[in-house]
């Protein structure tokens, strides 16, 4: 709808006027006035996209009326109206850009000429305003998803052009990436920074508060708990820079925690001298925030805070063993329902992960995987309710996503949320395949502990809370062997193995399997 504003201080012609419009569907009269001073103050009030008005008005005429109009740059199309058809007249009312002039008295088909063809140039510039907002808007979005792009290739150490490395260093200087990250189990759906608008306020809130304007910041987001942040700035010291950009996150964690009760953990990467550099930035600092075992601390500056001692040389070895054996126990405690076991060796495995090497801290990462599907396929045997099959499967999809970037709190703490949802499904499905799953339950316990000198029937019964002529009776029905025929059995594969694959003397081997008494 085009609205319309009428000056004519003819009461006759402006009556006809504004009836006349007021008939077309596509047209309003939003006003109408007696002199040039009423019809300004009216277009500054309702801003019409088409005035119509006559020349000669009382207090302000038409001409000045336009003139005033255009001073203010209020857009507007102009018709004239006049009994008046001098030269002087024509040349002001070019002058003023008026779109048509019609003589007094003029035929309504005249008229609707004139409107006609002032509502089709509106209606083409309405559309070349719409594509170009659109072309801005689209080359807005091109020019973020390219930087973006950029952003992400430089942590994956892709190839970037000088041209790209002088847009994040215009003049030279230092730079660093920085990891802002909610732990995954305190994630805030307030704060899910998978949406861009979460990324873009919290760079701000650098940029506008806690951070000089002589560093910039480029921020992505990492998951849904996290940013990476590409830091850059002018070339003053190494040492200056890190102190501006430790103090600006310090204060951000602060204003988290107070305003929104958010523990926000940030890992400051190495600051390096050449943007080409930026990878090893990042990875410094991906690397610290993976053997983070406690949330304790929630900044930490990379070559600044101590590590943690890592295994080394003779002792990986036994490393391997003891992860190996203690994953089988928190398996076999998960199926047996046994939390404080399961908790417990899971607080120890976390503390092995620890000590890995950062260039095989991602064993850890890999090894949590291996527990999470091994448990998986355990429950895939069960034929448990559809819900629940389809909350596992979602489950599984949550785990996969955010264990790449998963600190060890992070991986534990994931663990510990999966292995209570199992332990409710094993619980309730326990009924159906209850001797199937005890029979189970003693193979495991005994292949996980042959070299337990008083592995007995007892204490087996005794780890699965079962009296031990139940559990005597139910494994000779379920395999047609004894327990202690099971053992022993069991006991002398492993032997054979050890002496085939090892150097070990069949009496070492006997007595590590407690054959010697036998």
């Amino acid at each position: 709808m085009y609205k319309i504003l009428i000056a004519e201080d003819e009461s006759e012609m402006r009556n006809l006027l504004v009836k006349y419009i007021n008939k077309k569907p596509d047209m309003e009269v939003i006003g109408s006035a007696v002199n040039g001073r009423e019809a300004l103050e009216l277009v500054r009030q309702t801003r019409p996209d088409i005035v119509i008005t006559d020349i000669f008005m009382p207090v302000m005429n038409g001409l000045e009326f336009l003139t005033a109009a255009t001073e203010e740059n209020l857009p507007l199309k102009a018709v004239i109206i006049s009994g008046y058809d001098t030269f002087e007249y024509a040349k002001k009312v070019i002058s003023l850009g008026v779109s048509d002039y019609l003589l007094k008295p003029f035929d309504p088909t005249e008229l609707d000429h004139v409107l006609n063809k002032i509502t089709e140039e509106l209606k083409s510039q309405q559309l070349l305003r719409e594509n170009m907002k659109m072309l801005k808007t689209k080359a807005n979005e091109n020019e973020n998803v390219f930087k973006e792009k950029i952003l992400r290739d430089l942590p994956a150490g892709k190839a970037v052009t000088d041209n790209v490395g002088k847009w994040i260093l215009e003049k030279g200087g230092y730079c660093c990436v920085c990891l802002l990250k909610f732990p995954v189990y305190m994630t805030s759906k307030e704060w899910n920074m998978e949406n861009r608008e979460n990324v873009e306020e919290l760079v701000s809130i650098l940029k506008g508060n806690y951070l000089p304007e002589e560093i910039k910041i480029y921020g992505l987001s990492l998951q849904q708990n996290g940013i990476i942040l590409v830091m850059a700035g002018e070339k003053i010291s190494s040492q200056l820079f890190a102190r501006k950009i430790r103090s600006g996150i310090e204060h951000l964690q602060a204003s988290m925690q107070k305003y929104y009760n958010l523990r926000m953990i940030c890992v400051i990467g190495e600051v390096f001298d050449s943007w080409k550099k930026l990878e090893d930035s990042y990875q410094s600092a991906l690397t610290v925030w993976k053997r983070m075992v406690t949330t304790d601390t929630i900044l930490f500056v990379c070559g600044q805070t101590k590590g943690v001692e890592e295994t080394k040389g003779d002792l990986e070895q036994d490393y391997s063993v003891q992860t190996r054996k203690l994953k089988e126990d928190i398996l076999l405690a998960v199926k047996m329902g046994k939390e404080q076991e399961y908790l417990a060796g899971l607080e120890q495995l976390t503390s092995l992960y620890a000590t890995l090497a950062p260039r095989k801290i991602d064993f850890a990462a890999l090894s949590a995987q291996e527990m999470f599907f091994a448990l998986f396929e355990e429950i895939e045997k069960i034929e448990i309710d559809p819900k629940e099959k389809i909350h596992m499967e979602e489950i599984q999809r949550q785990f996969k996503y955010k264990i790449e970037n998963a600190s060890l709190i992070e991986i534990k703490e994931m663990l510990k949320k999966y292995f209570s949802v199992c332990v409710q499904i094993f619980r309730k499905n326990s009924g159906k395949q209850q001797k199937e799953r005890i029979a189970e339950n003693v193979k495991k316990l005994i292949e996980n502990h042959l070299d337990f000198e008083d592995l007995t029937l007892e204490w087996i019964a005794e780890q699965l809370h079962f009296s031990p002529t139940y559990v005597r009776q139910i494994f000779r029905q379920e395999t047609g062997e004894k327990v202690a025929e099971y053992i022993i059995r069991k006991r002398k594969e492993k032997a054979a193995k050890l002496l085939l694959k090892t150097d070990m003397k069949v009496l070492d081997v006997a007595r590590a399997l407690t054959l010697i008494h036998i």
